[in-house]
């Protein structure tokens, strides 16, 4: 719990400086115990992909203070198989390699995470190309001067294989299960059954005495194409960790004698190990950073797709919108009227309700329009909108401009009484609106109304309700304005 807590934070706490020098310590251990010849030589190096993974995984936070603790570690672990002089200087070589690498990572600005194609590039070539190659000159001449037999390019060759190794391999296998899995794997009767052929090809491959079953070669090239297949069913984490144990495997078994190799010279059969490692190392664990860098992709092509698809559908409103709406007033244009009237008559007809539409015309329009000029008009008519809209408040109610001066309410009334009364009151609304109109008999501005109430019926036809309802607005004005009189529906069905 408080590893994890740790890894959230970002900041090694002092949970993960205890328990690092101690799986440092561990793994030069588990690597010496594979060492395949006498001057110790592995064929991977695990313990310095530990620090290594630590730094990056911390992004250099307390990178002294770890430094430290795994310098003592490998001083400590190397007593057995060195001298404390050779001990310090070779941990000293690897505290080199392990800085030089992550010095040029950040100087390249790779991602800690190595999870696209380009930050493991730049990692391969500073760690196990150059980093390692540095290290590895500088092991050989400490090991010569300290009486190694060997030649120097034969020990400097051995040392940059198997620490780039270890880095290329456990790196990205510590990195991976250390941070977070973006996505579950969900595993199928057929990713089964590949997992099960390739245990048993391994197991067939790395029990083969001398490369050979009854005469028939089999060597650890045969999981090469396994490697591949497991690289784009499973991804980083599963592949390096295959990785991991072919080649922790292959050399256990070189340890044993079982020569997987074939019957050559231990250098030689060491050679052979390496370059088999590497092959598999870069089919595999490239492969799988390739393909999780081709899902990434993906899933961020899908996310912007997504927002693009809303951004489209929040532009589609707004267009509707727009186009539903009078650019003068802010309400609802005739178009949309003239869609909301058909459905809403469609709708009463249906359910047999009953339905109100209401024809608003400002009286004495263009005589204020001449007087006080076309801003004073658009802004009267600004205001008379903003009362309508205020009165329409039921959910099903509509308040459109019809044209020109002239608007129009579609409502879902109680009956007649009901329908009169809001226009009574709109009336009296604009009127107390007290816009001072010279022109008009009132002295101030005013509005007439045409009202007309109806349960639609199958031969009634929502044109004649419209042309009804404007027949009563035609009479509320011929009877002297600033009135409301109710249509005659009787006259418009017979």
């Amino acid at each position: 719990m408080m590893i994890a807590r740790s890894f959230r934070r970002g900041q090694p706490g002092w949970l993960v400086c205890l328990l690092l020098p101690l799986f440092h310590f561990a793994t030069v251990k588990l690597t010496f115990f594979c060492a395949v010849t006498p001057e110790n030589a592995v064929v991977v190096w695990l313990p310095n992909a530990v620090l290594l993974a630590a730094l990056l995984r911390f992004r250099g936070r307390r990178a002294p203070l770890l430094c430290t603790l795994t310098y003592i570690s490998d001083v400590l672990a190397n007593l057995n198989a060195f001298s404390w002089q050779m001990a310090m200087l070779l941990s000293a070589v690897n505290q080199l390699e392990i800085l030089t690498t992550y010095g040029l990572m950040r100087r390249y600005n790779a991602s800690p995470r190595l999870q696209r194609l380009q930050d493991f590039i730049k990692f391969f070539v500073a760690g196990p190309v150059f980093a390692a190659m540095l290290a590895g000159l500088a092991a050989a001449l400490v090991l010569q001067q300290y009486g190694s037999a060997t030649p120097y390019f034969t020990l400097a060759r051995l040392w940059w294989f198997g620490d780039g190794l270890g880095l290329l391999i456990y790196t990205p296998l510590l990195l991976a299960f250390s941070g977070r899995q973006h996505q579950r794997l969900r595993l199928t009767r057929f990713d089964d059954a590949i997992l099960a052929g390739t245990l048993l090809l391994a197991g067939a491959v790395l029990s083969a005495h001398g490369g050979e079953i009854d005469g028939v070669s089999v060597t650890p090239t045969l999981l090469l194409p396994a490697a591949a297949v497991i690289a784009f069913r499973f991804g980083v984490r599963l592949t390096s960790l295959f990785v991991a144990l072919v080649s922790l495997s292959a050399a256990m078994m070189m340890t044993t004698g079982l020569r997987p190799f074939g019957d050559v010279p231990v250098h030689l059969e060491v050679v052979r190990a390496q370059e088999f490692i590497l092959t598999l190392s870069m089919i595999g664990i490239g492969f799988a950073v390739l393909i999780s860098e081709l899902q990434a992709r993906e899933r961020e092509l899908e996310r912007r797709v997504r927002e693009r698809t809303r951004e489209l559908e929040r532009s589609n409103r707004r267009l509707t919108a727009m186009n539903a709406t009078d650019g003068l007033t802010g309400i609802a244009n005739r178009r949309h009227f003239d869609e909301t009237l058909a459905a809403e008559w469609s709708r009463a007809r249906r359910n047999g309700q009953q339905l109100t539409l209401a024809m608003l015309d400002v009286d004495y329009f263009k005589q204020y329009n001449d007087h006080y000029g076309h801003q004073a008009g658009d802004n009267v008519l600004r205001q008379v909108a903003a009362e309508l809209t205020r009165r329409g408040r039921r959910a099903g109610d509509l308040v459109a401009r019809y044209g020109g001066e002239e608007f129009a309410i579609i409502a879902q009334a109680g009956g007649e009484e009901h329908a009169l009364a809001m226009a009574d009151q709109i009336c009296q609304a604009i009127a107390s609106l007290k816009l001072t109109h010279p022109h008009s008999p009132f002295g101030v501005l005013t509005v007439s109304l045409g009202v007309a109430v109806t349960i639609p019926g199958d031969q009634d036809s929502v044109v004649d309700f419209l042309r009804t309802a404007d027949t009563a607005l035609y009479r509320a004005k011929q009877l002297g304005r600033n009135r409301v009189e109710l249509a005659d529906m009787t006259s418009t069905a017979n």
